[in-house]
């Protein structure tokens, strides 16, 4: 996997995750505040997402102050202090119709003319983004959407755009110190946002990938939340595993437990991070444990598929394969799959 940068390397420290959305928008402030390139980018996306044009005259400022208290994670100003653009930014904070609503009142307020207002979010999040903006203000239609159409002297334009689609964007600048800093804080707001998982570069990431087990672990959390569906999100946990042989110290296994149904008893498996055995290369397994309901039966329908599987400690491993080079989201939808196929075979008949 890729060697992190410093502010990404920071990143995974508690003392910074606990402001990660602060962290984030600081940062870009900084960009806009330092750089043309990023000026320049930005005022482009706004305009390409909304119709609303702005210059360089514009300055981005942090958390500035409005009259009812609230502060937007980042304003545009015109030299007379006009606001141009909003921006309520979030990484994995609620996202609530009450700061939208003051957001878009104080562009009404204090700009007669055309505004915009932009919603940024990691990607996973802009369907949730889509929702609650257009619930804030039953708004119908997709993105963007023209707010209190009928002023006479203009109104808000309001759309929601991720994270990755802003990164995308700010990279077509030139400047080698912008790059040099863009880069910094792209790295820490992957770390920060908590989903991203690099891209595997071969096989031998595989073999080494307790230097990476915080993306694994990820890979898990995501691929778990994608298949529960009849419960609550049960917590990750660890477990010590048998030993294998006198020779090995027993491993852990990082997991979590997914059910086929809310009621009790039900079978039940888990899928986590373990080390590899048996001749398949991946460290992300799933399990059905000798103690689940039904499980002779699971144990039965697996071994008499085509499915890989194999018994170790009363329990049946099946091993979940992980993609290389692909993206994070291809990773999980890959995983996603298998372990539906995995569910289809051993509940078949239960």
């Amino acid at each position: 996997m890729t060697t992190p940068t410093l502010l990404g390397y920071l990143a995974r420290f508690g003392s910074f995750s606990t402001q990660s959305e602060v962290l984030c928008t600081q940062g870009l402030a900084y960009l806009l505040r330092e750089h043309a390139d990023a000026r320049s980018a930005l005022a482009g996306m706004v305009e390409a997402r909304t119709g609303i044009g702005i210059d360089d005259s514009i300055t981005w400022l942090a958390e500035a102050l409005q009259e009812d208290g609230a502060r937007p994670d980042l304003e545009a100003r015109t030299t007379d202090k006009v606001p141009m653009v909003k921006v309520e930014a979030k990484l994995g904070a609620e996202l609530g119709e009450n700061q939208l609503k003051s957001y878009e009142a104080d562009l009404r307020k204090r700009n007669s003319g055309e505004a915009a207002m932009l919603v940024l979010v990691p990607e996973r999040r802009t369907a949730e983004a889509i929702r609650v903006t257009a619930a804030a203000f039953g708004l119908s239609g997709s993105d963007p959407w023209r707010v209190n159409e009928d002023r006479p002297c203009g109104s808000v334009v309001i759309s929601v755009i991720s994270w990755d689609e802003l990164f995308a964007a700010l990279k077509r600048g030139k400047a080698e110190r912008y790059h040099y800093e863009l880069e910094q804080l792209q790295a820490m707001y992957h770390e920060l946002s908590s989903d991203f998982v690099a891209p595997l570069a071969n096989e031998e990431d595989l073999h080494q990938w307790r230097s990476s087990k915080t993306d694994f672990a990820k890979l898990v959390d995501q691929v778990t939340r994608h298949l529960t569906k009849h419960h609550r999100i049960y917590p990750m946990r660890l477990e010590t595993l048998e030993q294998i042989s006198p020779e090995h110290e027993p491993g852990q296994y990082h997991l979590r437990y997914v059910c086929s149904s809310a009621d009790s008893p039900a079978p039940c498996y888990s899928i986590g991070v373990r080390d590899s055995f048996a001749e398949w290369v991946t460290p992300i397994w799933m399990r059905f444990h000798r103690d689940t309901d039904n499980f002779k039966l699971i144990r039965q329908r697996i071994e008499s598929s085509d499915l890989r599987s194999l018994p170790s400690g009363g329990h049946i491993w099946i091993p979940l394969d992980v993609p290389r080079d692909v993206s994070g989201e291809q990773m999980i939808e890959a995983l996603v799959e298998q372990a539906g196929e995995v569910v289809r075979v051993a509940y078949r008949a239960v």
